[in-house]
């Protein structure tokens, strides 16, 4: 099977109908399908797991790499907690901090490996992360919460012995965005203004407030109580300000704010594939970044399209393949440069992943909008205006 068909197969195949319970998004939409109905059953925790723990202190790591954060235009302005600090590029300190996250992310185990948790994996997490985008959208969340969320999910789901039933699967994922939004977010939400976003068709709750307190407390004792660990977006910030200190990319806002938008339009995309993961987060950031620089050349105010939009399907194919060639190796040699690191430390299997993603761009750019294939992604696209009107 190709990349392509597998592409094609593995995320978009199935109906988001299939999820077992009401996906709501206040307050733009009201389903997401015929789903799971009726209430849902209290969660079997130990009798010490049963305090109300709805204010989680979490430790917060200081080798973060948001410290280095800065503001671009298309950013929720004050929304993150991690995005109020703004300090100058430091090479000596950004290199100790990327050095540090590297090691941190071979610590984390986020890729499913039971048969269990690689059908939960295939069957449901496309359709969860899709609807994480949504609920982010419509709250007018950080992306810093929405990738946490992922990644929150994702470590669950990869260290729980006792997989979600699909009655609490809403649950998982509610939790999830709650934890990420209480590490990330400046303005806070009630445990009820979350439980309020699972109902059933006729408008009651699914879920009770003391559900989300036990089940955050399930998904953080099964995550060691980590929430900020490094991510694609992480290290896609960061690598970002690093190319742009070293000249490789463009400073100038206009360009600068382009470039950004999309790599990360490529990152929320990357985190609906599963298949991903196995590259870890640091190389499908640098394949984000490669790939904003090879399909969305930066044209001056007044220009034409970049040859990319204008080309044909076979043409756009062919430069898509060679995205592994000359800025591959430019910006993955300034990285491994600037880190002291080798590239196998850096990016590891970014061949591969390039491979992966750029026969996952060719099929957002040529998939038929009538098909229903583009679904899931529909979110997405609908955050990134000025990266989907480049894709003609």
């Amino acid at each position: 099977m190709s990349s392509t068909e597998h592409i094609q197969k593995r995320s978009f195949g199935s109906s988001i109908n299939n999820l077992p319970c009401s996906f709501y998004v206040p307050p733009y939409a009201r389903s997401l399908g015929e789903l799971h109905k009726g209430s849902s059953q209290p969660i079997q925790l130990s009798p010490s797991d049963l305090n109300e723990h709805n204010s989680l202190a979490c430790d917060e790591d200081s080798s973060s790499l948001e410290q280095f954060h800065e503001l671009v235009d298309g950013d929720q302005q004050g929304t993150s907690t991690s995005a109020v600090v703004n300090r100058a590029f430091d090479a000596a300190d950004v290199r100790d901090v990327i050095r540090n996250e590297l090691v941190r992310l071979h610590e984390l185990h986020f890729v499913a490996e039971r048969p269990e948790a690689q059908y939960f994996a295939l069957e449901y997490r496309s359709q969860v992360v899709s609807w994480f985008v949504q609920v982010v959208s419509a709250l007018q969340l950080a992306k810093e919460t929405l990738h946490c969320a992922v990644s929150l999910l994702d470590r669950y789901i990869a260290g729980t012995k006792a997989l979600p039933t699909p009655a609490v699967i809403q649950l998982l994922a509610l939790s999830c965005l709650s934890a990420a939004a209480k590490h990330e977010e400046v303005a806070q939400r009630s445990a009820d203004e979350w439980v309020c976003l699972a109902l059933s068709d006729d408008n009651r709750k699914l879920y009770e407030d003391r559900d989300l307190h036990r089940m955050e407390w399930l998904l953080l004792e099964t995550v060691e109580w980590r929430i900020r660990v490094p991510n694609t977006f992480t290290f896609l910030r960061h690598y970002q300000a690093v190319l742009t200190n070293r000249g490789v990319i463009p400073d100038e806002l206009a360009s600068a704010a382009l470039f950004k938008a999309c790599s990360e339009f490529m990152a929320e995309i990357s985190m609906l594939y599963a298949e991903l993961l196995s590259f870890g987060y640091s190389t499908v950031a640098v394949a984000c970044l490669i790939l904003a620089e090879s399909h969305w050349p930066f044209v001056p105010s007044g220009g034409s399209l970049p040859a990319a939009v204008t080309a044909s399907p076979v043409q756009s194919q062919q430069r898509l393949l060679a995205a592994e060639g000359p800025a591959a190796q430019s910006f993955l040699s300034e990285l491994t440069a600037f880190t002291e690191l080798d590239a196998s430390c850096v990016a590891p299997g970014l061949g591969r992943c390039l491979e992966f993603m750029s026969h996952l761009y060719h099929f957002v750019v040529f998939a038929n909008p009538t098909d229903g294939g583009l679904a899931l992604l529909a979110p997405i696209l609908a955050r990134y205006p000025q990266v989907v009107s480049h894709l003609g």
